[in-house]
């Protein structure tokens, strides 16, 4: 399970990041990651799982979750499922124009009863809504967006620093993000745990226990399972060998990486890399 800072990347022409996702829970890959923008997800049909901050949520068709900034997350299908879902993340540069402090903030969707049909009935339009053939189809996606930000600037908004507003995380993931962000640049060496933990300037054996309950993966398994998503990935972008691919992402060696890839995949390296080219 790979948990690792996302950096989100904007349609110039539209405020915020819409994406159609179609999930298998047989060959989607969860990915535990974080990112400073917020995050709605919609479900148009099937059932989601939504893990958030380390507590899941099931999210049935029709309804949707939001993901506050910097929320530790993953969507990912029910077991045995398939969903579809559409993913909208908010830019908080457009939100700025509108509400300086935006950094400073929350949303938080129960704040008043009727916000949540409100937005719930503009995702229905935006998934409803054939983009593809239209000439003018940004016109109605930035319209719809702009629907969103208002009600959630309107309704949903709950500074994190006010002491009549403020909600408390059920956990502290400072020392988590610090120690993700230095292990996804390190990654590709060797990292010790007493290296680590002295990053967060904690003691070995806290270190190891606090990550395992932020992240729900030891320390070594979640290095491990980085080293395999980029060993994958140069496989299928770079053509790299096994061997090589193993070798350039930090594994000790080529036997290292097929056992780690048939512990999460139940396959080889070279088995797994055909499964994702026939998908």
């Amino acid at each position: 399970m790979n948990y690792k800072y996302e950096i989100i990347n904007y349609d110039k022409n539209i405020p915020a990041k819409i994406m159609y996702l179609r999930l298998s829970s047989e060959t989607h890959k969860t990915e535990l990651h974080w990112h400073r923008e917020p995050e709605i997800v919609y479900v148009i049909d099937g059932k989601a799982e939504c893990l958030n901050n380390g507590e899941s949520v099931i999210v049935n068709e029709g309804d949707f979750f939001l993901f506050n900034s910097e929320d530790v997350h993953l969507v990912r299908p029910a077991a045995g499922t398939t969903v579809n879902l559409v993913c909208i993340q908010i830019s908080f540069e457009y939100m700025r124009i509108f509400c300086k402090p935006i950094e400073s903030v929350i949303f938080d969707i129960y704040k008043f009863s009727e916000t949540k049909s409100k937005i719930v009935s503009v995702l229905k339009e935006i998934s409803e809504t054939d983009y593809q053939n239209d000439d003018y189809s940004t016109l109605l996606q930035v319209s719809n967006i702009n629907r969103i930000y208002y009600i959630l600037l309107k309704y949903c908004l709950c500074f994190k620093r006010t002491s009549d507003t403020l909600i408390i995380p059920k956990r502290d993931f400072s020392y988590a993000k610090t120690a993700i962000a230095y292990i996804n640049e390190n990654f590709k060496r060797e990292i010790p745990l007493n290296e680590i933990s002295s990053v967060v300037n904690l003691s070995p054996s806290y270190f190891s226990k606090y990550f395992k309950n932020i992240t729900q993966v030891s320390f070594s398994d979640y290095l491990a399972n980085l080293r395999l998503e980029n060993a994958v990935q140069d496989m299928l972008n770079k053509n790299s060998t096994v061997s090589a691919a193993a070798l350039e992402n930090g594994f000790a060696n080529v036997k290292s990486f097929i056992t780690q890839c048939k512990k999460i995949h139940n396959c080889t390296p070279a088995q797994y890399k055909k499964k994702l080219l026939n998908r």
